[in-house]
């Protein structure tokens, strides 16, 4: 029983002297052993120890690293490309600006030709139907005068009595010295009542062109108004679409820190975990822990040949186990 037992446990090679003497033996045989064609048994699968979890987060933390890398070289070809459409959406921006500064130049310098036209239109048709009354009206009025000539020369003898009144306000008045200096005040007075009419008319007029351009440049003030409107609500439709594109990137920035961050945990948890059981199985083997605090991959061979001792060990005892109880069922027979 003795020869059975020694032959099932698994021989230990513990290699004597420092460590870092054996590093030459240690490589040379991997190599050798990775040229060799293995044959493993068939209960011999690869399970989830905590080397291959821990290389596993590692080749997850690498992953996310690279995907990091990768982003943060897109969010700068991004930003090139951002850059450049924003430059060109700015000269479209200028060009439009122009455009429409010189369209709306043009309508209104078209507008206001038309409308002069229009009044010039007004006015030589009102001054043509001035001039045809007038005209018609000269026409009566000569032959008003024909028939009062006609009638005061039949009739001359009748106003004899304003002749010796028109006398009688020469011999009142000093300052008449004949009747035809009354006639000829009455008649400066009216020439003077006309001027003040057509001063008046004058006056009304240029107070219609100055309400006209005031009109026009409160109108031209309001559109170029509304073109500062236009481009202020544009300028903050792009800013608030490039201040979510800035949310969105710290987020995804945020939570690739955060995954980080947790895997970094999880492989320090793993470590700490792989050196509290490479103490406790040295504590419990009475060996000397010598492999250094980060040397993993010592501490975790040291591991996996306690393991596979426990497993044989175990299956050992199943098997004499069995084989007692196989006796005592013979005994009792």
């Amino acid at each position: 029983m003795k020869k059975n037992t020694m032959k099932d446990l698994a021989p230990i090679a513990i290699p004597h002297g420092p460590p870092v003497e054996s590093t030459a033996e240690y490589f040379k045989s991997k190599m050798e052993t990775a040229n060799m064609t293995r044959k493993y048994p068939v209960w011999d699968v690869a399970r989830p120890t905590p080397q291959v979890l821990m290389e596993q987060a590692r080749r997850d933390l690498m992953e996310a690293d690279e995907k990091l890398v990768l982003k943060r070289e897109e969010e700068k070809e991004n930003r090139v490309v951002m850059d450049a459409k924003w430059l060109e959406l700015r000269e479209k921006e200028m060009l439009l600006k122009e455009s429409f500064i010189s369209f709306n130049k043009f309508i209104r310098e078209n507008q206001e030709k038309r409308d002069r036209a229009e009044r010039k239109m007004e006015a030589d048709g009102q001054v043509l139907l001035r001039k045809a009354r007038e005209t018609e009206a000269m026409r009566c009025r000569v032959a008003e005068m024909e028939e009062v000539k006609r009638l005061m020369e039949h009739q001359v003898q009748d106003y004899t009595i304003y002749e010796d009144y028109l006398m009688s306000v020469v011999r009142n008045y000093p300052e008449f010295k004949q009747p035809l200096d009354v006639l000829n005040r009455y008649e400066a007075l009216a020439a003077a009542k006309n001027t003040l009419a057509e001063r008046q008319e004058r006056d009304l007029g240029m107070l219609e062109n100055a309400r006209q351009k005031i009109a026009a440049l409160t109108e031209e003030k309001k559109l170029f108004i509304m073109g500062l409107n236009n481009t202020l609500a544009d300028l903050r439709w792009r800013y608030d679409k490039v201040r979510n594109r800035v949310i969105e990137w710290e987020l995804a920035l945020n939570r690739l820190k955060e995954a980080a961050a947790a895997r970094h945990v999880e492989l320090c948890h793993v470590r700490a975990a792989v050196r509290s059981l490479y103490l406790k199985i040295c504590a419990q083997k009475r060996m000397p822990a010598d492999a250094p605090p980060h040397d993993f991959e010592q501490q975790l061979v040291l591991v996996m040949r306690a393991l596979l001792e426990l497993r044989n060990i175990y299956r050992i005892a199943h098997r004499r186990s069995k084989e007692k109880d196989a006796e005592s069922a013979q005994n009792t027979m």
